[in-house]
């Protein structure tokens, strides 16, 4: 496997325009007047753009009623009914500290040795969609190598029926298999935040193995409810036919599997390509493993001055 350079991305940011100064829907704005368009989306959990929906100002009213401590309130049962309302199939949700520390808790709900990674979608997979990808593997040894505790990202349901007629049956297989435990990437763009889990228990067993959530303010819980209440309504309000207008503009480059941007090109080439990108105003994921995101508002007109650049 190829390795991939660490990107520092404030450094690559700050070295060139300064720091950010504001991030509005789907746009941040540097203190050398550049405006970058955020195709990444801090992993995804700016994903309904920065200042989208209701959930900072859930927040503030929290902060306004001094609910920042440790003690029980509503927000609990507010944020477990939230995050049923988009993935219903689970009955138990439960958050933590960190990703790693939500890992770990899906890990120990498996059964499974306490190492086994966090991965992104089988339908991420750079190679789920070519004879041969970029990475130089089969898809079906690339399938046989797809072990590890799910994250999952909205909008990959109708990705999977968008995108079956092109995906290796490897890795069809792969996202049929029942799922009892997941890693939810946050709708809510706040750093170093949250992290939920949602779990499937068959048995009595397996509901003693999942761990208690983490004391968590409630002022934070309120506001990923409200971002989860948010999220559920614009799964239905955005669908393929909003994103498939970009393919001619991004697909020399990626290959979009819903929302997502898988790259194209080896992961060799990933860092020399991420700085392109920065330079033309593009702020794509620094991570080659992570998925860019086309964003819901974006204007076509800034895809098209990319692509007439000849940067890349």
């Amino acid at each position: 496997m190829e390795s991939v350079k660490t990107i520092d991305l404030k450094d690559a940011i700050r070295t060139r325009y300064g720091s950010v100064r504001r991030a509005h829907e789907y746009h941040l704005y540097t203190a050398k007047g550049k405006r970058l368009l955020d195709l990444y989306q801090e992993a995804g959990s700016a994903i309904l753009g920065w200042r989208a929906g209701k959930s900072k100002l859930v927040f503030k009213s929290m902060l306004d009623r001094g609910l920042t401590g440790s003690f029980p309130c509503d927000a609990e049962g507010e944020l477990v009914r939230a995050v049923q309302e988009v993935v219903p199939q689970y009955s138990e949700v439960r958050w933590y500290v960190s990703q790693e520390k939500a890992r770990r808790a899906c890990a120990g709900f498996l059964d499974l040795w306490s190492e086994i990674p966090l991965m992104e979608s089988p339908l991420l997979h750079p190679e789920a969609s070519s004879d041969i990808g970029p990475g130089g593997d089969s898809p079906l040894s690339a399938a046989k190598e797809l072990r590890g505790v799910q994250l999952w990202r909205p909008w990959l349901d109708e990705a999977f029926y968008a995108m079956s007629d092109r995906v290796d049956s490897a890795f069809l297989h792969s996202v049929h298999e029942t799922l009892d435990t997941m890693v939810l990437s946050s709708p809510l763009p706040f750093a170093s935040g949250v992290t939920l889990a949602v779990f499937a228990p068959r048995s009595k067993e397996a509901l003693a193995r999942i761990p208690p959530s983490d004391s968590v303010a409630p002022a934070l819980l309120s506001a990923l409810a409200r971002a989860f209440h948010d999220l559920s309504a614009a799964i239905f309000a955005r669908t393929e036919s909003d994103w498939i207008v970009y393919d001619e503009f991004v697909g020399q480059w990626w290959d979009r599997r819903g929302p997502y941007l898988v790259p194209k090109m080896r992961p060799s080439r990933y860092t020399q390509f991420f700085y392109s990108c920065l330079d033309q105003g593009l702020l794509i994921s620094p991570n080659y493993h992570v998925p860019s995101i086309i964003p819901f508002t974006a204007d076509l007109g800034e895809f098209k001055a990319f692509q007439r650049s000849g940067a890349l």
